[in-house]
């Protein structure tokens, strides 16, 4: 709840520490202005607040959102003001979520207190769900359907250009015919078109892809992830830490709390010795 946060937000403030919002790191200024500013050390701690697109046939349709974007449609909407029929944001009565992570748990749960019937889809097990096991029963006992092993390959159109169903096919454990090994694997004319009339896409997320033109001297890795040394918490440029999911890609908030943490003791350590 908002209430929460903002006594959270002022308990920060009363430390003693200054929060400068709107603020882009290599934009608004660089690393090098912050340190002839007389700041000794930066921590990168953005996280990895993009969400991951996916390249599924009929994405741009009408009622299509990802994840982020309609959980901050409706956190930015006037308490008691959204509904489904909520202007420039219309949610149908048939909503499939795809994806299997907290994010996606949070669409579908959101999505169902506005009297939406909620599917949520995933091609893997119930038991590979990236969630706790008491929040995916709550989901449950909100009536959300969870929906394993499909894997969604269009979202179909109507006539007026929107969200018209979800085609999906079946997964299932066969042997590849190659590694000797079973795999998930697409189930043979399996093909079937769920009614839904709006998707909300919930698949992940990653690090800002700017990063690296903003920051030409950071070192990441493949995936996007800032490259730290483990013992120090230091990124490529000098004095400059990173720490939470700009490093790890993916975990929960407590992981990303500790990470903070444990740089905050690292960088005490670099100053003070």
């Amino acid at each position: 709840p908002k209430k929460f946060l903002d006594q959270e937000i002022n308990e920060i403030k009363m430390l003693g520490i200054e929060i400068q919002t709107n603020f882009y790191i290599g934009q608004t200024k660089t690393i090098q202005e912050l340190k002839d500013e007389g700041f000794c050390a930066v921590l990168l701690a953005m996280g990895a607040g993009i969400p991951k697109f996916m390249d599924l046939p009929g994405h741009s349709l009408g009622g299509v959102y990802y994840g982020e974007e309609f959980l901050m449609r409706v956190n930015l909407t006037k308490p008691g003001l959204f509904s489904r029929n909520t202007p420039n944001f219309p949610l149908g009565q048939k909503v499939a979520v795809i994806g299997s992570g907290n994010t996606a748990l949070d669409c579908a749960r959101t999505a169902v207190r506005f009297g939406c019937d909620v599917s949520l889809i995933f091609r893997r097990t119930e038991e590979d769900m990236r969630v706790r096991r008491e929040e995916k029963e709550f989901a449950k006992q909100e009536g959300i359907k969870l929906e394993p092993l499909i894997r969604p390959i269009e979202i179909m159109a109507d006539q007026d250009n929107f969200v018209g169903g979800l085609k999906c096919e079946r997964m299932d454990f066969a042997d590849d015919g190659v590694s000797e090994e079973w795999r998930l694997l697409p189930v043979p004319e399996s093909d079937f078109i769920m009614e839904v009339d709006t998707v909300i896409i919930a698949i992940g997320h990653q690090p800002n892809s700017l990063l690296n033109k903003l920051m030409p001297d950071l070192i990441l890795d493949d995936d996007g992830t800032i490259q730290i040394d483990e013992e120090t918490y230091l990124t490529s440029i000098p004095d400059v830490f990173a720490a939470g999911n700009v490093v790890t890609n993916a975990g929960p908030v407590v992981s990303a709390i500790a990470s903070g943490k444990a740089a905050a003791e690292k960088i005490y350590q670099a100053l003070t010795t």
